[in-house]
């Protein structure tokens, strides 16, 4: 069982909250406000009873906000809530365990459950390929409960993401994720889809699962329409009338200011 995932409708404010730099909280204006500010908060506007506090956020928190954020202005139809979505393990235990999930995404399309791991500063991280491990293990029980929980009319392709901030990945860590299916992302992509979404919007949607789902079938893509085929030299090409709307779902563009081997040999 999946919970707190909600449609993105009732998501605005969290958007609001999770679109920012800083975190802010209240607290009561009688406090001393000595004792609320050992953690970075500071005086951000003080009224008769209470104060409001702001402090930046940290880096694995603005990594989760930024992620989750890069979803919402993509256009996902349902997001993960406050703290990140819970899946059940096993339904039958009443202990409640549960895996915690950073950010969730859903789709008619697509299924995306994404783990953010960052470092103050370019480290290497000893755990990572026991993250990658456990992420994938994730897969079939999400897949599971996205179809019970938001069915539709097919079956949804679900992706498993890691994005990291300054850890520095080895072979070992790529190749096994490689190895578990699992699609990893640094602050660099997120720097690119960022600005991807600035320019197109809910269109760079589509380049975002290209670059998950290189040359796999997508069942809620699939459409069958009527060509003609003829041939010029060596080549066969069709000649057919398709609508803008699908075809922007399917299309790839290279585009080489990424700089991966995926765009320069597309």
């Amino acid at each position: 069982m999946l919970s707190n995932v909600l449609p993105v409708d009732e998501l605005r404010s969290l958007a609001r909250r999770k679109n920012t730099l800083s975190e802010f909280k209240s607290v009561s204006a009688a406090g001393d406000s000595d004792n609320v500010t050992p953690d970075g908060w500071q005086l951000y506007r003080e009224g008769s009873t209470t104060k409001r506090l702001i402090r930046a956020k940290t880096r694995s928190v603005l990594l989760e906000d930024r992620v989750w954020s890069l979803l919402y202005r993509l256009g996902f139809t349902h997001l993960s809530g406050e703290g990140g979505a819970q899946l059940l393990l096993d339904p039958k235990k009443d202990d409640g365990s549960c895996n915690l999930i950073d950010v969730v995404g859903l789709d008619p399309e697509v299924a995306v459950a994404v783990k953010c791991k960052s470092a103050r500063q370019p480290r290497r991280y000893s755990e990572f390929q026991k993250d990658i491990a456990g992420q994938a293990l994730l897969r079939q029980k999400f897949a599971n409960s996205v179809s019970s929980q938001f069915p539709v009319a097919h079956k949804r392709a679900s992706i498993i993401v890691v994005f990291t901030w300054d850890l520095i990945l080895t072979d070992s860590d790529v190749d096994l994720a490689k190895t578990e299916n699992v699609t990893l992302l640094n602050e660099k992509d997120l720097n690119y889809y960022e600005l991807l979404a600035s320019h197109l919007g809910q269109a760079a949607k589509y380049q975002f699962f290209a670059d998950m789902l290189p040359g796999k079938r997508v069942p809620g893509l699939e459409l069958r329409i009527p060509a003609l085929q003829s041939k010029l030299g060596k080549y066969t090409y069709y000649t057919f009338s398709i609508e803008p709307e699908y075809l922007l779902k399917i299309a790839y563009v290279s585009h080489r200011a990424k700089g991966k081997a995926t765009d320069v040999d597309t």
